[in-house]
């Protein structure tokens, strides 16, 4: 089955499947569930399970069949895709090797143009649910980023849909995103660097819970990257310039960051969203770099940084 990245692909689904064992393809695909006004249905990556199959066949008895699977093959496998074909659904995917390119896929699929798009980090799960909240609000696309550097998916999505202003949600982003983003022509406006209020204004549709919605979007979007950045430790090494790596090395880099510079590699599948193969790849492309070293621990590697990323360039 093809993969689908084109607005003209475009139609009324009747429910989304995304993923189990990983918030970031549910907490993207929020919006566009909002937007169509259809249930977001999380399922094993790669086997239904008999609850899942009870809660898809009631929707096969109300006709709702156009199914939208949301992540590559390995974020949700063939084999379900297959079942989901078994039980009589229509399925099409939208999905990309890594998480910014998946939210770019599907911002392109469901807007040609938008004045204003709302911008995250991949990695910042507490900020990306508050984004994805006020892309609900106000009908914007949702576009993922790495933390310290506009990504290139992020970047071709704006291209594309030429927004005046770029909405950056999360104190964890950084400086150096903001001046791109306006050097390229963007309005910029920062929630959780700038409490005030955003100078656009809602849908006309009213809604009794539109403030205390935006003051539930500023306390996450401030609360969280806090905590997460809390217990971040530095190591005195080498510093070494974020521009050697890859978008998908500096996902690794930023998830093994995250568990204090080292972590079992058979964990990273699970905090990156890659499957085991890649990110066995990418670890060997970072020991070639000299940036991070294995070490045998019973039956699993142990992934430590051996020098410090700088990451604000």
């Amino acid at each position: 089955m093809a993969f689908v990245n084109s607005q003209e692909d475009v139609r009324r689904y009747d429910l989304i499947i995304v993923r189990n064992d990983d918030l970031i393809d549910y907490i993207v695909a929020i919006p566009y569930a909002s937007k169509l006004g259809i249930p977001i249905v999380p399922v094993n990556p790669t086997q239904l399970d008999e609850k899942a199959k009870a809660q898809l066949y009631s929707y096969v008895q109300f006709g709702w069949k156009n199914v939208l699977i949301i992540g590559n093959y390995d974020a949700v496998s063939k084999e379900v895709e297959d079942e989901l074909l078994g039980m009589g659904f229509t399925p099409t995917r939208i999905g990309g090797d890594v998480r910014t390119e998946t939210a770019e896929k599907l911002a392109l699929h469901f807007y040609s143009k938008a004045d204003t798009v709302v911008l995250a980090s991949a990695l910042d799960y507490g900020s990306a649910l508050a984004a994805a909240r006020f892309s609900m609000t106000y009908d914007y696309p949702l576009l993922l980023t790495l933390e310290n550097d506009l990504s290139e998916y992020a970047a071709t999505a704006l291209e594309t849909l030429k927004p005046k202003q770029v909405v950056m949600i999360g104190t964890g982003l950084s400086p150096v995103i903001e001046s791109k983003l306006e050097s390229l022509g963007y309005s910029v406006f920062w929630y959780g660097k700038n409490i005030q209020r955003i100078p656009i204004e809602p849908p006309k549709k009213p809604s009794p819970y539109k403030y205390s919605l935006i003051g539930a979007v500023i306390s996450l979007a401030i609360a969280v990257p806090i905590v997460i950045y809390y217990g971040k430790k530095r190591w005195s090494a080498n510093r070494v310039p974020i521009e050697v790596l890859t978008e998908k090395e500096r996902i690794v880099v930023k998830a093994i960051l995250q568990k204090g510079g080292q972590v079992k590699q058979e964990d990273l599948p699970e905090l990156t969203g890659y499957s085991r193969p890649t990110v066995s790849r990418i670890i060997q492309e970072l020991e070639k770099k000299q940036l991070v070293s294995r070490e045998k621990i019973g039956k699993t590697f142990i992934v430590k940084m051996i020098k410090e990323i700088n990451l604000k360039e």
